[in-house]
């Protein structure tokens, strides 16, 4: 019967993180570190504070006091199979329930550090692993934390490649056409990232690009203005943040009611240009039909002449008789045809139009194959 170790360890295997191809970067750590982090917040507990699940268990003790101030996350270590000590009768079935819960709290700590090493070792090659491999019991004694750290000394250390690029981060500009709230995040990771080098980025200096680029970007003038007039304690890059993505919603929310309004006229536009070029393929297409009924009027009637000249020369000879096509019934085949002409449709399977036959019809079909005419390629083929 599975017990609560074995479960969570399941319930954990259903989850998938990124695999990193090669030798991990510092980025593909920071990747891994934070989808670690989210599945394992998703399995409640009551230790470090009970609010971040067993995020501690992939966070060093800094990073999970800025999670949760003064409360550490501390692994629990086994209780044991029952409660120590001599238990008075009248408080026996307390201290064994409470000693339940704690094996139950024991046991699916455990379950979530090996289901979390299994994605690890999911993500990456082991070669980069192998150092803390031991004989016998493998990753047994090891955490996924240490797995972690282990990564990010040994394989993702920054170098000043990597500090480049992420200073570059943080100088970027703000692109208009984004939620500033992604902005803002890309350059707070990439700080974060080069604390961990040891580069600190002065907020004074984020403050001063990002009012730069909402400058440059146009729309914020007002809001720039009343900034610079609150007081310096104000003024700090959190306070920012906020400012800034009030102002980009409303005036988002009021580009949108304009376009709503104008979106009104554009259709109503579109409709009349819609019924204007329907009415246009009708009157042409009744101009085609006439023509060809002419045309085919016209031929017939050369036909006359022609067989009537030609009995004439060669007296005697029995005229052959000339079936005469109604011009009526050729005017119906020619409206027919302008008709499937207009509603045919570009075949999915071809990427051509045959108004005579449906999309299932199509030659191009192994079930159509023999209806194709001879000769048939499929590159080669015309749509009839």
């Amino acid at each position: 019967m599975p017990n609560t170790e074995q479960e969570t360890r399941a319930a954990i295997a259903d989850f998938t993180v990124t695999k990193v191809h090669g030798q991990p970067t510092n980025q593909d750590i920071d990747i891994l570190d934070d989808e670690l982090t989210a599945i394992a917040s998703s399995f409640p507990t009551s230790l470090g504070g009970g609010l971040h699940g067993h995020a501690g268990l992939v966070k060093t003790d800094v990073d999970y006091e800025l999670l949760a101030p003064g409360t550490p996350f501390i692994i629990p270590v086994n209780p044991g199979v029952y409660p120590v000590g001599v238990i008075p009768a009248a408080q026996r079935g307390q201290r064994e329930a409470e000693h339940k819960e704690l094996i139950k709290e024991f046991e699916k700590c455990v379950g979530v550090s090996k289901g979390l090493k299994d994605l690890i070792l999911q993500a990456i090659d082991e070669d980069y692993l192998l150092e803390l491999k031991v004989p016998g019991i493998a990753y047994l004694n090891v955490t996924p934390l240490q797995m972690i750290t282990h990564l990010r000394l040994r394989w993702g250390a920054m170098d000043y490649v990597d500090i480049n690029a992420l200073i570059a981060e943080c100088d970027a500009t703000w692109d208009a056409n984004e939620v500033p709230t992604k902005h803002f995040n890309r350059i707070e990771k990439a700080r974060r990232q080069l604390a961990r080098a040891n580069v600190q980025i002065d907020e004074r200096v984020m403050m001063v690009k990002a009012l730069k680029s909402f400058k440059d970007a146009g729309d914020f003038d007002a809001s720039i203005r009343e900034w610079e007039a609150r007081p310096v304690a104000l003024q700090t890059y959190a306070n920012l943040k906020i400012v800034m993505c009030t102002e980009y919603a409303k005036l988002n929310r009021q580009d949108n009611t304009t376009a709503r309004a104008t979106g009104h006229a554009s259709v109503n536009i579109v409709e009349e240009v819609a019924q204007a070029t329907e009415e246009l393929v009708a009157e042409l297409t009744e101009k085609h039909a006439k023509q060809i009924e002419a045309l085919i009027k016209a031929n017939n009637e050369a036909m006359q002449q022609l067989t009537a000249a030609i009995i004439s020369n060669k007296g005697g000879l029995t005229p052959t008789p000339v079936i005469k096509v109604s011009t009526g019934e050729q005017s119906k085949k020619a409206q027919r045809w302008a008709e499937k002409c207009r509603n045919a449709t570009t075949c999915p399977h071809c990427g051509k139009i045959h108004p005579n036959r449906t999309h299932d019809q199509c030659w191009h079909l192994e079930k159509n194959a023999s209806k194709r005419p001879a000769g048939w390629t499929p590159n080669g083929s015309k749509s009839t």
